[in-house]
């Protein structure tokens, strides 16, 4: 298989992000992916427009004042890479997710 992992850019890691309602005791999205860095980075700008789609998300950012926990890990051969957790109003999770895509880039840059 002919993936960006295997042409140089770094090998796989696995990462996960959860995000709950602050208030909510369970995740109400949550996501793993394995890839390379640049495929990690990917689905996180796609999970960005996912998660704008999301009925809940859409009454919520009505309202302005939604907080959501946030975390992520990622891991690449066995050591832990990242893992932000944190809590954030929901009208800042898109520039989160975003600039966890750019370091993921940024590292696989370095690495290519």
């Amino acid at each position: 298989m002919d993936t960006l992992a295997s042409r140089g850019a770094g090998p796989e890691l696995h990462y996960t992000v959860e995000l709950r309602w602050c208030t909510e005791p369970q995740a109400w999205w949550k996501t793993r992916h394995l890839g390379s860095p640049i495929q990690i980075a990917a689905a996180l700008d796609e999970l960005v427009v996912r998660i704008h789609l999301d009925p809940a998300v859409v009454r919520a950012c009505r309202s302005g004042a939604a907080q959501v926990c946030y975390r992520a890990v990622g891991w690449q051969n066995h050591e832990i890479v990242e893992k932000p957790t944190e809590t954030i109003g929901l009208t800042d999770l898109s520039d989160v997710l975003h600039s966890h895509a750019s370091a993921l880039r940024e590292i696989a840059t370095m690495n290519g």
